[in-house]
């Protein structure tokens, strides 16, 4: 018996598939996989972006905390080197307001105790030499930089930039420094601090201190070592941090804007008080400012505007709306209550 061979039938599914199946199958993938990078380019700008402010909030709060640091201790160690009187501080911040600019503040401390002038006579700062009383156990080499010559009642005071301290016969201390002019003023290049720049204004405000040239051991008038810490933002947009004894570093890059405002002491109806807003203008007059008498101030407002690099953490086409510039902005503030300038109110 002869037997055939048929050949067997090949199922649909084994064909495998067509052309027209396999570029429909293409155009799905390519239009879910660009969906997909689409999608996952705008992410990634997102979270560079978001980076990018996560990393400018932190410089700005880091920036703020070690300004925080140094205002609270404005005004520390202002007192009397042996006797159980305290002598209240005289001034702890100074503020240098700047219209349309960053402005520049100093945070003042004491590096000696007050020490009383020596002899029974009274010495004009005019001078330029002082010698303090002996017996306050305090080296001859810890007045350095700059000296504060207060009175007694503390209505009174000036500052000058020192040259040599020297110990003399009998443990008196020998002080010599740029003189004053003859109404207790002093230039910028005496005292970096603008303390004493601006002759004091009349009618002297409630609570604040007069300049003078003269200063009277009889009286128990007192000298004091002092320092200070300064900020301000130099022309690369960087946040300085200066020191009198020379030293400068960056506290932050980038920043746009650098603005101190100031509350200020007021006695009126029985009352003692501080200003219920900041001024940002220390040279105007009240009510506006406070005539730069920066005894005064008993609390301040820094702010500052923070920018990222330019060109980064943005799009393309993309412009703040503060400056038009290709960066992101953000602005921090905050209020600092300097704990020796606050008691007296």
């Amino acid at each position: 018996m002869k037997m055939t061979h048929r050949p067997s039938r090949v199922s649909k599914t084994a064909q495998g598939f067509t052309l027209i199946e396999l570029m429909v199958a293409m155009t799905i993938f390519l239009i879910i996989g660009a969906a997909a990078m689409s999608l996952f380019r705008q992410h990634a700008n997102l979270f560079t972006t978001q980076q990018g402010e996560v990393g400018l909030n932190m410089g700005l709060r880091n920036a703020l905390q070690q300004i925080q640091t140094d205002a609270v201790q404005a005004g520390n160690g202002f007192y009397n080197s042996g006797a159980t009187q305290t002598s209240n501080t005289p001034a702890g911040v100074t503020i240098q307001n700047a219209a349309g600019a960053s402005d520049t503040v100093f945070f003042i401390q004491a590096t000696t105790p007050a020490i009383p002038l020596n002899g029974a006579g009274c010495t004009l700062t005019t001078s330029g030499s002082a010698t303090l009383a002996a017996g306050s156990g305090v080296p001859a080499a810890q007045f350095a930089g700059y000296v504060m010559f207060i009175n007694n009642d503390n209505t009174q005071m000036t500052v000058a930039k020192l040259n040599t301290s020297t110990a003399g016969a009998g443990g008196v201390i020998n002080l010599t420094y740029n003189a004053t002019a003859a109404n207790g003023t002093n230039s910028l290049a005496n005292d970096p601090t603008s303390l004493t720049t601006t002759p004091t204004p009349t009618p002297l405000p409630a609570g604040a201190q007069t300049l003078s040239d003269q200063f009277c051991a009889s009286n128990g008038d007192l000298v004091v070592g002092l320092s200070w810490v300064k900020y301000w933002v130099n022309a690369t947009n960087q946040l300085m941090r200066d020191t009198s004894g020379g030293t400068s570093d960056v506290i932050a890059d980038n920043i746009l804007g650098f603005k101190v405002g100031a509350a200020t002491f007021q006695n009126g109806a029985g009352a003692s008080t501080s200003t219920p807003s900041y001024s940002f203008n220390a040279s105007a007059a009240s009510p506006t400012g406070y005539s730069n008498n920066f005894t005064l101030i008993r609390s301040v407002r820094v702010s500052l505007i923070g920018r990222t690099p330019p060109g980064q953490f943005t799009g393309q086409n993309f412009r703040n709306t503060y400056d038009g510039g290709q960066y992101r902005i953000q602005a921090l503030s905050l209020v600092i209550n300097p704990r020796n300038l606050s008691m007296n109110d």
